[in-house]
């Protein structure tokens, strides 16, 4: 059954959104970035000042005809770096030498063996599967995606359908009737908080013109590389 469901909203939903333009657009307010970081953080490696770049882990859709295209970067500079703690201002995205501001705060992060765990099969029958677009996997948060052919449904830890998952990325349903489908990236549609950082809590979530903060508890910490962050912008 779900199999049938995932093939319904996919021919659905894919028409819209496969004749999109890829290109750097303003995302609107509640737009969610999901960003992959590109190189591993620690503190004695870095300054304040310092630019910091991510990349978006998949196609984000900005309007019903243009998307953000993966690969975009989603910038910014080290605001305040010590043993205890990092702070990180994100303002502007980036492709192909256009550049444009943005403000996000931070909705969750995942470490980087979390991210991983997201491209393999679950244990069962899957495991045996030789065609990766036909696994079942699990989002950071506990969504598990069905594939068939490459896309699928997404399903919530209640097995009700929440979004889909395609050739483009993985994208929770719309909000609001008429909305766009949200990027999520390897996260769930309901992930919040940090999800495989032991040692770090959040200091400050980040805002407009406001810093993302990250406390941490001990001295030599490290955010790797490959690790992300599902940030949302608020202007």
């Amino acid at each position: 059954m779900r199999r049938l469901i995932a093939l319904l909203i996919l021919t659905i939903a894919a028409p819209a959104y496969s004749r999109a333009t890829q290109q750097l657009t303003p995302p609107p307010l509640g737009t969610t970035l999901p960003v992959i970081i590109k190189r591993t953080l620690k503190p004695h490696h870095l300054q304040p000042g310092q630019p910091i770049s991510t990349e978006l882990a998949q196609i984000v859709p900005v309007s019903t005809s243009v998307d953000l295209p993966q690969g975009a970067t989603l910038e910014g500079r080290i605001i305040q770096v010590s043993d205890s703690s990092i702070s990180i201002l994100f303002d502007h995205l980036s492709w192909k030498g256009s550049t444009i501001p943005v403000h996000v705060r931070l909705v969750a992060a995942a470490g980087m063996m979390e991210v991983y765990e997201t491209r393999l099969a679950l244990s069962g029958p899957d495991r045996g599967t030789a065609n990766q677009n036909d696994w079942t996997t699990r989002q950071v948060g506990g969504d598990q995606i069905f594939l068939q052919g490459g896309s699928g449904t997404v399903y919530d830890r209640y097995s009700q359908p929440v979004g889909y998952a395609n050739y483009t990325g993985v994208y929770a349903d719309p909000s609001a009737s008429g909305g766009l489908p949200r990027a999520m990236g390897p996260f769930s549609t309901t992930a919040t908080g940090l999800h495989g950082f032991p040692e770090f809590s959040i200091a400050s979530p980040g805002g407009a013109d406001i810093p993302i903060t990250l406390a941490s508890t001990k001295p030599n910490w490290q955010i790797r590389n490959g690790s992300a962050l599902l940030l949302e912008v608020v202007r």
